[in-house]
Formats: C-alpha cells, structure tokens, sequence
C-alpha cells in the first residue's frame, strides 16, 4: 500500500498523488525546462502585491520595499544582473513586456525620442 493510498479523503490523496507527478516529471526535465515551466506557472498565480491576511505576494512587496531602501550601488548592481539574467529566465511576453515597460518610463521624453531616432537611424542603414 502506498502512502497516498493511506489517506483517507479522497480528493485529498488525488492531490497529493498529482503533486507526486508533478515533482518527479520536474526532476526528468532539463533544468532550463523545469524553469520556465515554474515561472509560467508563477506568473498566472503572482498576487501583484499583498493583501491583507494573504501570505502570497510578499516577494513583491519585500522586493519594492527593498527597492526603496537600498542604496544605490546596490540597486543598480542587482538590477544590471537581473537584466542581464532575463535572457535565460525564460520569461513569458507579458513580463518581458513588464520589465521594458518600467525602463521605457524611467526615462525622460528627450531620451526616448533620442531612442527611437537611433533605433530608426540602424533600421534604415541595415
């Protein structure tokens, strides 16, 4: 008799025996694999924030509190390595979308107009 057959509820042990699966069909994928499908699935549970009495979504929050109260060295060493790792995180479209969203705002309208002209300037001489 297995352990999950010793659990009584039913819909308990399906549980148990689908989480089961799932872990062992993680560990059989390659890692890069096992990581994208880990953060696609996170991104369609992430809270955006937390709520009151709601545990998930503290990552957010701690990571802007961080934000907020590092020094700038820091902020930028972290972020440059964020951004550098992006490529290999796997992430979906509407996160990349996120992230280039943030930086296209951060900067000035002189400096996005500056952007763009350059942007045009290679796509006509390529």
């Amino acid at each position: 008799m297995s352990l999950y057959q010793q659990i009584k509820d039913p819909a308990l042990r399906l549980r148990m025996e689908w989480a089961h699966s799932l872990a062992h069909a993680l560990r059989e994928c390659h890692p890069d694999d096992a990581a994208a499908i880990c953060v696609a699935y996170l991104e369609t549970i992430e809270t955006g924030g937390p709520v009151l009495g709601n545990p998930f979504g503290m990552l957010v929050h701690d990571a802007r509190l961080w934000a907020v109260a590092a020094p700038l060295h820091e902020l930028t060493a972290y972020t440059l390595a964020g951004l550098e790792a992006l490529p290999k995180a796997h992430l979906s479209k509407p996160a990349r979308k996120q992230v280039f969203k943030a930086l296209w705002w951060s900067f000035s309208d002189k400096e996005r107009t500056a952007f763009i002209a350059a942007v045009t300037r290679k796509a006509v001489s390529a």
